[in-house]
């Protein structure tokens, strides 16, 4: 359900044999692949696929000289079978973000580096956000700090306490 979701939406009710031979690819390629979530609009269209290969058929450039690109789904799915890409080198969305603004910061543009805003995300020791926060140092540096720790305040709680794991 959820490779048919990335690839068409909820909107596409009945495949054509072309679309289900996609589909059966997409399932081959990137299998057990993450998908990150884009935010919470549009979570019924097709997913969005992120990645570094300007060399895939069908695949745009997110914006001039980043060298970050989004789409050339069918190409990528041929290349991973072929074995000349990675599931890993690719990070599939799902959802947007809508009506943010930079102007009332619930927004905050920022550059990033390549190599930060295409790193693989499974596994990291912290979130990648809280690394890029980090990196922008200031009051974004302070903001990550305090969210983590309220993560690890959060975590404590979950955890039973030294006296009750003897009783």
């Amino acid at each position: 359900q959820l490779a048919r979701l990335l690839l068409f939406g909820e909107k596409k009710n009945e495949l054509h044999p072309k679309e289900q031979m996609l589909l059966q690819g997409c399932l081959a390629a990137f299998g057990e692949a993450a998908v990150y979530f884009g935010g919470p609009h549009d979570l019924n269209n097709p997913g969005l696929l992120v990645h570094g290969f300007s060399d895939l058929m069908g695949a745009e450039e997110i914006a001039p000289g980043t060298r970050i690109y989004k789409g050339g789904v069918e190409a990528a799915i041929d290349a991973i079978r072929a074995g000349r890409k990675h599931p890993l080198d690719f990070r599939w969305f799902l959802g947007r973000h809508k009506d943010l603004s930079t102007q009332d910061f619930s927004w905050v543009s920022v550059a990033c580096a390549r190599p930060v805003a295409l790193k693989q995300c499974l596994g990291l020791p912290k979130p990648l956000w809280h690394e890029v926060m980090e990196l922008c140092g200031g009051e974004h540096a302070e903001l990550s700090s305090v969210e983590l720790r309220k993560r690890k305040e959060y975590e404590d709680e979950d955890e039973p306490d030294e006296d009750s794991r003897s009783e």
